[in-house]
């Protein structure tokens, strides 16, 4: 299955965060209020365009009901949401991402093409590989949601700007992407790295 991303996570790196699947979880919802916050602010700033507001209202509202079911289950067995510091991730795709930036806001939505093309790609290792069978049937289940959401960030940049200056940009976004994530240490997160 192939993620349109320049750095290919080893399916090892499920064993490692299966160790703490709450902590795991935790991370996951508060990725989904964060890409819910996201979606958000896009369309608050964005108001003249009505097919992207519509299309990121929708967006927004299904990060939340990704996050209430991820709460439930996080609920269910035992846990608590835990305070979530600065992902580690998303900062760093941000940061160096922004050192060659010429359009913002088609940077926005190729970053969070990216984001998402990520998070489809670790829902799979986890829905292939995790040995919690509960677990891997949500991740299965949210992995047609996570591809809906990069496939309309991709449309979403492409009908706002042209095409050759999407794929020049999106070409220097997955290296950025991919240098970042493999430098990440790793951690009990959805976006880790994967470490020694």
């Amino acid at each position: 299955m192939g993620f349109r991303l320049d750095y290919e996570t080893p399916s090892g790196w499920v064993a490692r965060v299966e160790e703490d699947t709450l902590a795991l979880l935790s991370d996951h919802a508060h990725c989904e209020l964060k890409a819910a916050a996201s979606a958000q602010a896009m369309v608050a700033k964005n108001g003249h365009h009505s097919e992207l507001v519509d299309a990121l209202s929708a967006v927004a509202i299904e990060e939340l009901e990704h996050f209430t079911r991820v709460h439930g289950l996080i609920r269910a067995r035992g846990g608590t949401l835990e305070p979530q510091d600065v992902n580690p991730y998303a900062e760093g795709l941000l940061e160096r991402s922004a050192a060659t930036r010429k359009v913002r806001f088609l940077d926005r939505l190729l970053v969070a093409e990216l984001i998402e093309a990520r998070s489809l790609e670790r829902f799979h290792l986890l829905s292939e590989h995790l040995r919690d069978a509960e677990l891997a049937e949500l991740y299965g289940a949210l992995r047609q949601s996570e591809a809906g959401h990069q496939a309309l960030f991709e449309r979403l940049a492409k009908e706002l700007y042209d095409e050759d200056v999407v794929e020049a940009r999106r070409t220097e976004l997955r290296a950025i992407e991919a240098d970042v994530v493999a430098n990440l240490p790793f951690a009990f997160r959805i976006h880790s790295g994967v470490g020694a």
